[in-house]
Protein backbone atom coordinates (compact mmCIF):
# COMPACT_ATOMS: atom_id res chain seq x y z
CA UNK A 1 0.00 0.00 0.00
CA UNK A 2 1.50 3.21 -0.91
CA UNK A 3 2.51 5.24 1.80
CA UNK A 4 0.79 8.81 1.96
CA UNK A 5 3.58 11.87 0.95
CA UNK A 6 2.79 15.48 0.86
CA UNK A 7 4.16 16.91 -2.19
CA UNK A 8 5.87 20.15 -1.13
CA UNK A 9 6.97 21.41 -4.05
CA UNK A 10 5.96 24.53 -6.13
CA UNK A 11 7.13 26.32 -9.12
CA UNK A 12 7.80 30.12 -7.75
CA UNK A 13 7.31 33.18 -9.11
CA UNK A 14 9.83 35.56 -10.66
CA UNK A 15 10.39 38.50 -8.86
CA UNK A 16 10.17 40.26 -12.25
CA UNK A 17 8.39 40.37 -15.80
CA UNK A 18 9.74 37.91 -18.36
CA UNK A 19 10.94 40.81 -20.22
CA UNK A 20 12.96 42.38 -17.27
CA UNK A 21 16.01 41.43 -17.52
CA UNK A 22 16.25 42.54 -21.37
CA UNK A 23 18.70 43.04 -22.86
CA UNK A 24 20.81 41.02 -21.00
CA UNK A 25 18.27 37.37 -21.01
CA UNK A 26 15.45 37.50 -23.57
CA UNK A 27 12.27 37.31 -22.25
CA UNK A 28 11.55 34.20 -24.71
CA UNK A 29 14.89 32.54 -22.95
CA UNK A 30 13.80 33.86 -19.24
CA UNK A 31 9.83 32.02 -20.43
CA UNK A 32 11.36 28.71 -21.47
CA UNK A 33 14.06 28.52 -18.75
CA UNK A 34 11.87 29.32 -15.78
CA UNK A 35 7.91 27.65 -16.98
CA UNK A 36 9.54 24.53 -18.88
CA UNK A 37 13.44 23.65 -17.28
CA UNK A 38 12.91 24.67 -13.62
CA UNK A 39 8.54 23.53 -13.71
CA UNK A 40 9.95 20.08 -14.70
CA UNK A 41 12.28 19.89 -11.85
CA UNK A 42 9.67 20.67 -9.59
CA UNK A 43 7.55 18.18 -11.46
CA UNK A 44 10.26 15.59 -11.40
CA UNK A 45 10.83 16.18 -7.47
CA UNK A 46 6.97 15.38 -6.39
CA UNK A 47 6.75 12.49 -9.08
CA UNK A 48 9.56 11.17 -7.68
CA UNK A 49 8.10 11.62 -3.56
CA UNK A 50 5.33 9.52 -5.31
CA UNK A 51 7.17 6.76 -6.55
CA UNK A 52 9.02 6.05 -3.21
CA UNK A 53 5.53 5.57 -1.36
CA UNK A 54 5.61 2.76 -3.84
CA UNK A 55 8.49 1.49 -4.28
CA UNK A 56 10.64 -1.74 -3.02
CA UNK A 57 13.36 -1.84 -1.12
CA UNK A 58 16.06 -2.58 -4.08
CA UNK A 59 14.39 0.56 -6.36
CA UNK A 60 14.79 3.02 -3.55
CA UNK A 61 19.01 3.98 -4.49
CA UNK A 62 17.83 4.80 -8.15
CA UNK A 63 15.37 7.08 -6.56
CA UNK A 64 17.00 8.70 -4.21
CA UNK A 65 19.42 9.66 -6.64
CA UNK A 66 16.54 11.01 -8.74
CA UNK A 67 15.36 12.67 -6.13
CA UNK A 68 18.61 14.69 -5.43
CA UNK A 69 18.67 15.73 -8.93
CA UNK A 70 15.21 16.90 -9.00
CA UNK A 71 15.41 18.93 -5.89
CA UNK A 72 18.59 19.98 -6.77
CA UNK A 73 17.63 21.63 -9.54
CA UNK A 74 14.60 23.35 -8.05
CA UNK A 75 16.61 24.70 -5.25
CA UNK A 76 19.33 25.90 -7.58
CA UNK A 77 17.12 27.81 -10.33
CA UNK A 78 15.00 28.89 -6.79
CA UNK A 79 17.97 31.15 -5.50
CA UNK A 80 19.08 31.88 -9.48
CA UNK A 81 16.31 34.13 -9.86
CA UNK A 82 16.96 35.64 -6.55
CA UNK A 83 20.21 36.36 -7.97
CA UNK A 84 19.42 38.55 -10.95
CA UNK A 85 17.95 41.64 -10.77
CA UNK A 86 16.87 44.36 -13.52
CA UNK A 87 18.28 46.99 -11.48
CA UNK A 88 21.63 44.44 -11.03
CA UNK A 89 25.05 44.99 -12.10
CA UNK A 90 28.24 46.92 -10.67
CA UNK A 91 29.90 45.21 -7.78
CA UNK A 92 28.74 44.92 -3.89
CA UNK A 93 29.74 46.72 -1.46
CA UNK A 94 29.47 46.32 2.53
CA UNK A 95 30.60 42.99 4.25
CA UNK A 96 30.20 41.00 0.91
CA UNK A 97 32.46 43.56 -0.86
CA UNK A 98 35.42 43.94 1.64
CA UNK A 99 35.42 40.02 2.05
CA UNK A 100 35.57 39.56 -1.95
CA UNK A 101 38.75 41.95 -1.71
CA UNK A 102 40.15 40.06 1.05
CA UNK A 103 39.87 36.48 -0.28
CA UNK A 104 40.23 37.64 -4.42
CA UNK A 105 42.40 40.85 -4.32
CA UNK A 106 39.34 42.90 -5.50
CA UNK A 107 36.04 42.65 -7.52
CA UNK A 108 37.95 42.19 -11.34
CA UNK A 109 39.94 39.22 -9.69
CA UNK A 110 36.75 37.58 -8.53
CA UNK A 111 35.02 38.50 -11.57
CA UNK A 112 37.59 36.42 -13.59
CA UNK A 113 37.54 33.74 -11.21
CA UNK A 114 33.63 32.99 -11.16
CA UNK A 115 33.67 33.58 -15.11
CA UNK A 116 36.04 30.96 -15.35
CA UNK A 117 34.34 28.66 -13.29
CA UNK A 118 30.83 28.84 -15.10
CA UNK A 119 32.67 29.02 -18.94
CA UNK A 120 35.04 25.78 -18.22
CA UNK A 121 32.11 23.57 -16.11
CA UNK A 122 32.00 20.36 -18.85
CA UNK A 123 28.95 19.02 -19.23
CA UNK A 124 25.84 20.80 -17.41
CA UNK A 125 26.62 22.65 -13.74
CA UNK A 126 26.68 25.90 -11.81
CA UNK A 127 29.37 28.44 -10.79
CA UNK A 128 28.73 29.26 -7.25
CA UNK A 129 30.09 31.91 -4.64
CA UNK A 130 29.98 30.26 -1.39
CA UNK A 131 31.20 30.44 2.57
CA UNK A 132 32.08 27.81 4.23
CA UNK A 133 31.84 28.06 7.74
CA UNK A 134 34.63 25.71 8.84
CA UNK A 135 37.40 28.35 7.02
CA UNK A 136 35.29 31.05 7.53
CA UNK A 137 36.23 32.17 3.93
CA UNK A 138 34.25 32.68 0.38
CA UNK A 139 34.99 29.67 -1.91
CA UNK A 140 33.86 29.89 -5.62
CA UNK A 141 32.83 26.16 -6.67
CA UNK A 142 31.27 24.27 -9.56
CA UNK A 143 28.80 22.03 -9.03
CA UNK A 144 28.27 19.21 -11.13
CA UNK A 145 24.14 19.04 -12.36
CA UNK A 146 22.64 20.12 -9.40
CA UNK A 147 24.13 18.48 -7.06
CA UNK A 148 27.64 17.15 -7.02
CA UNK A 149 30.60 17.96 -6.93
CA UNK A 150 30.49 20.83 -4.31
CA UNK A 151 31.48 21.77 -0.18
CA UNK A 152 28.98 20.31 1.54
CA UNK A 153 28.77 22.44 3.96
CA UNK A 154 29.28 25.71 2.23
CA UNK A 155 26.48 27.82 2.25
CA UNK A 156 25.43 30.01 -0.99
CA UNK A 157 25.48 33.66 -1.84
CA UNK A 158 25.16 33.69 -5.66
CA UNK A 159 24.76 31.17 -8.31
CA UNK A 160 25.42 30.84 -12.07
CA UNK A 161 23.40 28.52 -13.98
CA UNK A 162 26.15 26.96 -17.19
CA UNK A 163 23.58 24.70 -18.25
CA UNK A 164 22.91 25.19 -21.75
CA UNK A 165 19.37 25.85 -21.12
CA UNK A 166 20.06 29.26 -19.72
CA UNK A 167 21.92 30.78 -22.33
CA UNK A 168 21.83 28.89 -25.60
CA UNK A 169 19.02 30.98 -26.84
CA UNK A 170 20.45 34.58 -26.77
CA UNK A 171 23.76 33.82 -26.70
CA UNK A 172 24.54 30.19 -29.13
CA UNK A 173 27.99 28.78 -27.96
CA UNK A 174 29.62 31.90 -27.15
CA UNK A 175 29.79 30.94 -22.99
CA UNK A 176 31.68 33.88 -22.24
CA UNK A 177 28.68 36.31 -23.41
CA UNK A 178 27.01 34.57 -21.33
CA UNK A 179 29.26 34.95 -18.00
CA UNK A 180 29.39 38.76 -18.95
CA UNK A 181 25.55 39.12 -18.92
CA UNK A 182 25.06 38.06 -15.80
CA UNK A 183 27.48 40.12 -14.34
CA UNK A 184 25.29 43.09 -15.57
CA UNK A 185 22.13 41.32 -13.84
CA UNK A 186 23.98 40.15 -10.34
CA UNK A 187 21.55 41.48 -7.36
CA UNK A 188 24.27 42.07 -5.14
CA UNK A 189 21.75 43.45 -2.64
CA UNK A 190 20.67 40.16 -2.19
CA UNK A 191 23.73 38.43 -2.14
CA UNK A 192 24.54 40.56 0.80
CA UNK A 193 21.97 40.11 2.58
CA UNK A 194 22.89 36.36 2.01
CA UNK A 195 26.51 36.48 3.03
CA UNK A 196 25.31 38.52 6.54
CA UNK A 197 22.95 35.51 7.17
CA UNK A 198 25.39 32.80 6.53
CA UNK A 199 28.69 34.31 8.62
CA UNK A 200 26.07 34.08 11.51
CA UNK A 201 25.68 29.90 11.16
CA UNK A 202 27.87 28.37 13.99
CA UNK A 203 31.10 26.29 12.46
CA UNK A 204 30.88 22.69 13.48
CA UNK A 205 32.48 19.26 12.12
Amino acid sequence: MALPINLPYVLPDLPYDYSALQPHLSAELLELHHSKHHAAYVKGANETLERLGDAEKWQVPGLEQSLAFHIGGHLMHSMFWECLSPDGGGAPDGELGAAIDAEFGGFNGFKERLSDALTTIQGSGWAVLGWEPLAQRLMIMQVKDHHGAHVVAARPIIVADGWEHAYYLDYRNEKEKWAAAFFELADWSGANERFSAARKVPASV
